[in-house]
Parts: structure tokens; sequence; C-alpha cells
């Protein structure tokens, strides 16, 4: 009788992986856009006061920090990670459709993006579990 596996050492597959790397490189744009030439991207930004540049910044680096995640799971090759992060990303995701929902009074493109990233992400995430639950592959 064999030891059961622990899932956080379950393989990541080819296809979440693919799609694990694509958020990385996007993540690194958009944390590009949003810390060095928010003005190029978000017609109206000044970037003059200090709670333009705070919350551009600070968008930024939690586009960063979940980068650095993902790539961590990458790295290990973990899918139980890799959909830690994910679950996390979709909840932060939603928060920002919500924040845009009230600031805004209706959706707008932004929060489109914001719910089909999220649609997707949350594809992936099923993708994951499904797998991990169904155990190692022989």
């Amino acid at each position: 009788m064999t030891k059961p596996q622990n899932p956080i050492f379950h393989s990541i597959p080819m296809r979440a992986k693919v799609f694990g790397w694509l958020l990385v490189a996007a993540g690194c744009f958009f944390a590009w856009v949003y810390t060095v030439a928010p003005g190029a991207f978000f017609p109206g930004v000044t970037v003059e006061s200090f709670s333009e540049r705070f919350g551009l910044y600070s968008t930024g680096v939690r586009i960063l920090g979940s980068v650095l995640g993902i790539g961590i799971a990458l790295i290990l090759n973990s899918a139980a990670l890799l959909a830690l992060m994910l679950a996390t990303r979709i909840f932060i995701e939603l928060g920002d459709v919500g924040v845009g929902l009230v600031l805004n009074g209706a959706p707008d493109a932004n929060t489109w993006t914001l719910i089909a990233l999220a649609a997707v992400e949350t594809y992936m995430l099923l993708f994951l579990v499904s797998r991990i639950a169904a155990g190692p592959a022989r």
C-alpha cells in the first residue's frame, strides 16, 4: 500500500502552465503601466496628486505580488499553489468589479474585462482542483 501523495506536490498540467505564464507576462506589463506610464494608458490621469500616485503605484505593487506568487507556483510546479493564487486573483478582481461599479455607477469596459478574466481564471481553478482531486497521473 502506498502513502497518498500530498496535493501540494501535484504537477501543473501544461494548459495551466501556459495560462500561468501568460498571467505573469500580462501582470508584468500592467505593473509597468500602473507604475511607469499611467498617463499613456489612462486618459486624464496626471499623476500629480499624492492620492493618484498612491493608488496607481499600490495597484502596480499588488499586481507584482500576484505575479511573484504565480511565478513561484510555476517554478515549484505546484498545482495547489497555482490554484491558491488563482483563487486570490479571482477574489481581488471581483472586488475591483464591485469598486468599479460603485465608482462608475454602471459597468464599463474595465468591468467587463475583469469579469471575463475572473471567469477564465475560475475555469482554470476548477480544472486544477479537479486534477488535484483525481490524484497524480500514473
